[in-house]
């Protein structure tokens, strides 16, 4: 997975980085296989702005939040909302492929299949 980081009027810690790239490594359990992940941290007088996306197989995902605290809150709820995202995204996958098998299971009665 290709991370890459563009800061706007800030400089961006190392704690940060790090602790994006731990959090982005969790996003791996999903079984969507990410290619690259844009991070842009933005700080505009006392607002901080996390724009994360996620560039997976099949899929982009957005996930943007601003804090007032820190930049690393405001990091760790755009994450939040992007495995969100995932999760939804991978339970509305798994549903179609249960929809389509027990739709071959059940034999319709009336008709030449069999």
């Amino acid at each position: 997975m290709k991370v890459t980081i563009t800061a706007r009027h800030i400089e961006v810690p190392a704690a940060v980085k790090e602790m994006l790239d731990s959090k982005l490594q969790k996003l791996e359990k999903f079984e969507h296989k990410i290619v690259a992940v844009h991070a842009i941290f933005d700080k505009e007088k006392y607002n901080y702005t996390a724009e994360l996306t996620l560039f997976a197989k099949g899929m982009t995902l957005v996930g943007k939040a601003k804090d007032r605290r820190d930049l690393l809150t405001c990091m760790e709820k755009a994450l939040m909302k992007m495995k969100e995202q995932l999760r939804r995204h991978e339970s509305k996958m798994v549903e179609r492929r249960r929809r389509l098998m027990r739709k071959r299971e059940i034999p319709v009665f009336g008709t030449d299949e069999l």
